[in-house]
């Protein structure tokens, strides 16, 4: 027997980086139009303040993983900034999209920017002394500043320093005009260009640009504190002052040693930029209107029917339950839903939690809608989901103003859970019809992330329902569900002990399958469940988008494990989860991934699907997503990814095929088809 070795799970921030290794190869790949390659660029960048404000942040300086996790960050962090530089900035160019350098500005150019800043820009800049004898300026977290080096003329040999913040009022990038192609100029070389205007009496002799990442975690009382949106708001402005994690900075190599003591900042935190720095704002052109033969085509979600155009809705739910899929479905499926049960003079309640509301949300909108009719509309909205914590208050203080009841959930946890529960009158008597899925309730991200819905009317399931919002509210006891699973009460034992019977029940002749699609693996408890169960015989297939701690394909630990991950056009977001059972298979969906934080500090639910026809659906699917041999790569078991290959097979691509059959079924309804709509393979851009 092959040695087993003996760290069994993979670190979970080199797992991370390796997922991010993934979103720079489809930004990378030349067979997607160079717009869509700048869009993944920016994902990546995003995806790294995150990182770096979040995990990084809550890493001891005394952990000896340290310096390599920020080696292997800046490293691929390097290698995405090169590409920028190296390829796609001249591939944008090809394309009619052109940064220009100050030197590259003819005299209309000029005279543009150097009007635009004299009457527009230099009001707003304030410059930043550096000085020895007083603290370093307390920078925004993510800002952009311009960095100077400068000195009275007369005194050229007496250097001092200063910053100029890079005011966000302004685009970043400046439109120039021309006359053959898209022109821009960034703002930061605007304020560089003319910053003598900002230090009259001194030269300039060297500037740059930087950035700093600050912490973001923060820890509340919230046993103590009672009002806490109020707590919240102040938390957030302590934010502003957390320590630097990470300096991005561009400017010659002895303005940065002169920086970097001032700052009093350790070697390893200094990332020294050589391509473009904030490439998530930059990568904002990919979103405008314009350039359409450099983007991927827009996808257009298919309407539900079944819901969107019913004439009687609760009667469609009464008869059946409904399998809703986004992004290949529409978001309106859900508005209709909630927007009918405002409207509805027999509706008497609507219950719902919200994790990530969108700008302008549609959501809250009908919620106060229902509150103006007379409906009784309880939210549990989640104050603590990270980033969108200043959007969260101000939706809830517009669903307070508005008359709806609004609680924050339960002391100690986030509730992650989404689900919204109608309550109605009808001849029979009370009536409760539910929305549970995997995604947030926000518009926006329903157009780009993969999730799964259900609307239902099982009475199991909506009482389970009353009773889990029973639980939020009050004091209910949340281990009478008969058909839901609730995290941190039941879930992660009702998964170990469908992993448990797995093992039981499989024999060579008929071993057991777990497949399951899930963003991340971390839990260590599961993880040995599932080692467990394939040293039984159990086949256990697994789609985990980002972070992998379980190393599959281990000889007498893992061997029966397989693991990939999919990146295309679309988030690959959904929990789905699918238990062999003898023959009698069991599919779940879920809120949670398999995170300790998921299973024990945030109040998340699983919940069966048993109508046959979308259980059917649901395996099917779940097989679609490890046919692919496009965008799917696969985890080895020293840890490395490897993309699929289709060799001699048919060239499958999941997301490209639920796009086609989506098109399908809707001409099926409409008796017309329109191809051009169906995000195509793009040609190279030459």
């Amino acid at each position: 027997m092959d040695k087993i070795p003996q760290d069994k799970y993979f670190d979970r921030e080199l797992s991370w980086i390796r997922f991010n290794a993934r979103v720079l190869a489809e930004a990378m790949d030349p067979s997607n139009p160079v717009l869509e390659r700048l869009k993944f660029l920016g994902i990546m960048s995003s995806n790294f303040d995150e990182f770096f404000m979040v995990r990084m942040a809550s890493i001891p300086e005394t952990d000896p993983r340290l310096f390599e996790i920020y080696q292997q960050a800046f490293a691929l962090t390097g290698k995405q900034q090169l590409y920028f530089k190296e390829t796609l900035a001249p591939e944008l160019a090809k394309a009619d999209i052109v940064r220009l350098l100050p030197p590259d500005l003819n005299e209309k150019q000029f005279l543009y920017v150097k009007n635009l800043f004299l009457k527009e820009l230099l009001p707003l800049l304030t410059p930043l002394a550096v000085r020895d004898e007083q603290p370093f300026p307390n920078l925004v977290n993510l800002n952009l500043y311009d960095i100077f080096e400068i000195a009275e003329a007369s005194h050229p040999e007496v250097l001092r320093h200063a910053l100029v913040e890079v005011p966000k009022s302004f685009s970043r990038m400046i439109s120039l005009p021309s006359e053959s192609v898209h022109a821009y100029i960034l703002i930061e070389d605007v304020i560089g260009l003319f910053a003598k205007e900002l230090f009259s009496g001194f030269v300039i002799a060297q500037q740059g640009l930087m950035r700093v990442t600050r912490g973001a975690e923060f820890t509340i009382d919230e046993e103590k504190d009672e009002d806490l949106a109020k707590t919240m708001s102040e938390a957030l402005r302590s934010r502003r002052e957390s320590p630097v994690v990470r300096l991005e900075i561009a400017a010659p190599p002895d303005l940065v040693e002169r920086l970097k003591e001032k700052m009093g900042l350790a070697e390893h935190k200094i990332f020294r930029c050589e391509g473009g720095m904030d490439l998530k704002n930059i990568s904002q052109i990919a979103f405008q209107p314009g350039f359409e033969k450099f983007k991927r085509a827009t996808w257009i979600p298919r309407p539900v029917t079944d819901m969107e155009e019913a004439r009687d809705l609760w009667g469609v739910l009464r008869e059946k339950d409904l399998l809703v899929h986004y992004p290949y479905d529409a978001f309106g499926a859900f508005l209709q839903f909630i927007r009918t049960a405002a409207e509805d003079p027999d509706v008497l309640a609507i219950k719902q939690t919200l994790y990530r509301i969108g700008r302008q949300s549609a959501v809250i909108s009908a919620l106060e809608k229902a509150v103006e009719k007379g409906k009784q509309v309880t939210v549990l909205l989640e104050l603590k989901a990270r980033f969108d914590e200043e959007q969260n208050i101000e939706e809830a203080k517009r669903l307070e103003r508005a008359g709806a009841t609004v609680l924050y959930g339960v002391v100690g946890l986030k509730t992650h859970a989404k689900a919204c529960l109608v309550v109605r009158r009808e001849a029979e008597g009370i009536k409760r019809y539910l929305h549970l899925g995997t995604g947030n309730y926000n518009e926006k991200t329903a157009q780009v992330y993969s999730d799964l819905n259900l609307f239902t009317s099982n009475d199991e399931l909506t009482r389970d329902a009353s009773s889990f919002f029973n639980v939020m509210t009050g004091f209910s006891n949340p281990e009478h569900f008969s058909k839901l699973e609730m995290a941190p009460h039941g879930l992660r034992r009702r998964l170990l002990r469908l992993i448990l019977r797995e093992s039981v029940q499989s024999t060579p002749e008929r071993p057991g399958l777990i497949t399951a699609k899930m963003n991340s693996l971390v839990d260590k408890e599961i993880i040995e469940a599932l080692y467990r169960a394939s040293q039984k015989g159990v086949r256990i297939k697994l789609n985990v988008r980002g972070i992998c701690c379980l190393r599959p394909g281990v000889k007498g630990l893992s061997e029966n494990i397989e693991v990939v991950s999919i990146v295309d056009m679309f988030l690959e977001h959904s929990r789905l989860f699918c238990f062999f059972n003898g023959g009698e298979e069991e599919v779940y969906l879920s809120s949670a991934d398999w995170m300790p934080r998921n299973l024990d500090r945030r109040l998340e639910l699983m919940f069966p699907v048993e109508d046959k026809k979308n259980k059917k659906e649901l395996i099917q699917l779940l097989s679609l997503y490890f046919k692919d041999n496009l965008k799917a790569w696969t985890l080895s078991p020293g840890g490395e990814y490897q993309k699929k290959e289709a060799g001699d097979d048919k060239k499958f691509r999941v997301q490209e095929y639920l796009c086609q059959k989506a098109l399908e079924s809707e001409a099926l309804s409409k008796k017309k088809i329109s191809l051009e709509v169906i995000p195509q393979k793009p040609k190279k851009v030459s």
